[in-house]
């Protein structure tokens, strides 16, 4: 009797565990904003690393922090630049870039060109090159700056999945910061605490930025090809 019963928890408690976290996710602000179903999230990296971001920030919305995904800004030649998340504050935005390699990752500020590399077994690694991250998320800050009060602060930063290794990476640029999505709380306190809350109208931004969340599948899948012609002519 006593083995069913612990056969029996050890069988429902996964089951269970799931459900509470489709609770919490379903009343999340990230479901709110993106509409993503909580199995699309759990089955997709990008997505699963967007909220990741949020679940370890979320405490930051008690304060008046506010949360926006997924924002599809028009730049000047028509196309659009996607932030994957954006946090509001009394201190300005935080603009985040969501990575989700593994491995070892090599690059500085200045380079175009970062370096994944990967096991391939018998002591070999396996390199592939993608595009810098931080000047990538530069263009986002600076596209929003369009739409923000001007004097706004915009603070950039790029966050790596927790199953990589930022082997060696060297940012001299004072405005932004590169760190593991573990170390998103760190990383954003310390942003607060160099930073001086000027008046900024968190509901306001919001406000002006929230349509740019709920955009049209053309518009997506408008952007999914821009960004693939642009990564085919950055790797030929």
């Amino acid at each position: 009797m006593l083995f069913a019963i612990i056969a029996a928890v050890i069988i429902l408690f996964p089951l269970i565990r799931l459900i509470i976290s489709a609770a919490i996710y379903n009343r999340s602000s990230y479901k709110a904003i993106t509409h993503n179903s909580f199995f699309s999230v759990m089955s997709d990296k990008g997505r699963l690393g967007e909220y990741d971001i949020y679940r370890k920030l979320k405490q930051y919305e008690a304060g008046g922090y506010r949360f926006l995904f997924n924002l599809y800004l028009p730049k000047p030649d028509g196309k659009t630049a996607e932030i994957d998340a954006l946090l509001l504050g009394p201190e300005g935005a935080f603009v985040f870039e969501s990575k989700n390699y593994s491995g070892w990752i090599f690059g500085t500020d200045t380079q175009k060109k970062w370096t994944q590399t990967l096991p391939a077994g018998r002591g070999r690694s396996a390199k592939t090159y993608f595009y810098n991250p931080v000047m990538q998320n530069k263009t986002h800050c600076a596209i929003l700056k369009n739409y923000l009060p001007e004097g706004a602060e915009i603070m950039s930063v790029v966050l790596f999945s927790d199953r990589c290794t930022l082997k060696s990476v060297n940012i001299s640029d004072p405005g932004t910061t590169v760190a593991n999505r573990r170390d998103a709380l760190y990383v954003v306190a310390e942003l607060i605490s160099k930073s001086r809350p000027g008046g900024f109208d968190v509901s306001k931004a919001y406000e002006t930025l929230y349509p740019f969340t709920q955009v049209s599948e053309e518009v997506k899948l408008a952007h999914i090809a821009e960004t693939q012609n642009a990564q085919n002519g950055f790797y030929n």
